[in-house]
């Protein structure tokens, strides 16, 4: 009997400029290694069943990435996170793994928002805290952007969540956003801080943490019919 596990890891300094096909494919070795019945698809080129909530950008830190696993035999959990364990590496470790239904919709497919850190630096705490308010008294923010040979123009206020300013650190201020990070509309951090602080460079992004959504035929129905908007975007 198959077995559906999703295990969340962190991405380290160390890492953070190997690409997505490199972090897939050190799964793949640390789940092989670990001795986990790995599932893999069919045809003449095989690729293992595994699949990310969705890419991390080039250069991002991570503390709770998700990536789901299909096994074609049971396995204990808690013996299959040690295992796990025992095969990764400090900047890329297992912050947990736990077991979900074979119903539930592909991780992808139910990402919703993600909460962001980054560090500014030759900014102070007011200049900081006067952008972020000014951001979030608009209503709208129409954005373009250059997609290869084609723009892309949407309104990228719809896609923040929140977003807030906090005390000066060592490094510089630290600004926390919660954005949009669907199928239908996703908002980069490094838009948002281009829309604020028009010239403005962060030291690094710090991914926090994913939200997924339920599953609900309806909202599907009306995404595939392009008739659904999510107003929790817009709060």
């Amino acid at each position: 009997m198959q077995q559906r596990l999703r295990l969340t890891f962190s991405k380290g300094e160390r890492v953070r400029f190997i690409s997505h096909l490199d972090t897939l494919r050190y799964w793949e070795r640390v789940v092989r290694r670990a001795g986990l019945p790995l599932a893999y698809s069919k045809g003449f080129t095989p690729h293992p069943r595994l699949t990310f909530a969705g890419p991390l950008p080039m250069g991002f830190l991570a503390e709770r990435e998700l990536m789901d696993m299909l096994l074609d035999e049971r396995v204990e959990i808690e013996e299959a996170r040690q295992a796990m364990v025992a095969q990764t590496a400090p900047a890329l470790p297992v912050v947990a793994l736990d077991e979900v239904p074979l119903s539930v919709p592909a991780l992808q497919s139910a990402l919703s928002f993600a909460d962001y850190r980054a560090v500014v630096p030759e900014i102070t705490p007011e200049v900081a805290r006067t952008a972020v308010a000014d951001f979030l008294a608009l209503e709208s923010l129409e954005w373009t952007e250059q997609r290869k040979d084609r723009e892309r123009v949407y309104d990228l206020r719809a896609g923040v969540v929140s977003f807030s300013s906090a005390a000066h650190c060592e490094t510089g201020v630290l600004l926390r956003m919660r954005l949009a990070a669907n199928q239908d509309f996703t908002v980069r951090p490094e838009q948002v801080l281009e829309a604020a602080l028009p010239g403005a460079v962060a030291s690094h992004f710090v991914r926090e943490r994913l939200y997924l959504e339920e599953h609900s035929p309806a909202r599907e129905l009306w995404r595939r019919k392009g008739q659904y908007t999510d107003e929790r975007v817009r709060r």
